[in-house]
């Protein structure tokens, strides 16, 4: 099991949203979505099913205006913050890839792979 290093969860405000590259080996990154809502972390690949693109329209900008989904910025498909499930636009019925996370004693948030 391979862990990396994500960040502080003290540092995830509540009801926000944020975007981090993950290192891999041979330079390569991981781009993910890690979203707060309350105790609940989740993280997600930061990658559109449908067009196979980043959601984000800017930095740490995931969130639909009204914060109850995640937003796709090119085409506007929505997300449950739960399980990444679109509810609408063009990849209806697909989901954002999940990612699994781990958070030890120290508060530290790990993003935790089989590799």
């Amino acid at each position: 099991m391979m862990k990396n290093f994500v960040c502080h969860t003290k540092d995830l405000k509540n009801h926000q949203s944020y975007g981090f590259q993950i290192p891999l080996a041979e330079d390569n990154e991981l781009d993910i979505v890690v979203l707060r809502q309350g105790k609940l972390i989740r993280a997600y690949l930061n990658h559109c099913p449908h067009l196979g693109i980043p959601l984000n329209w800017q930095p740490d900008k995931f969130l639909s205006l009204e914060e109850t989904h995640i937003q796709c910025s090119t085409h506007g498909a929505l997300f449950t913050l739960e399980e990444g499930y679109c509810i609408s636009g063009p990849c209806r019925g697909q989901s954002l890839t999940a990612l699994q996370t781990e958070i030890d004693e120290q508060g530290d948030l790990y993003l935790v792979s089989e590799q």
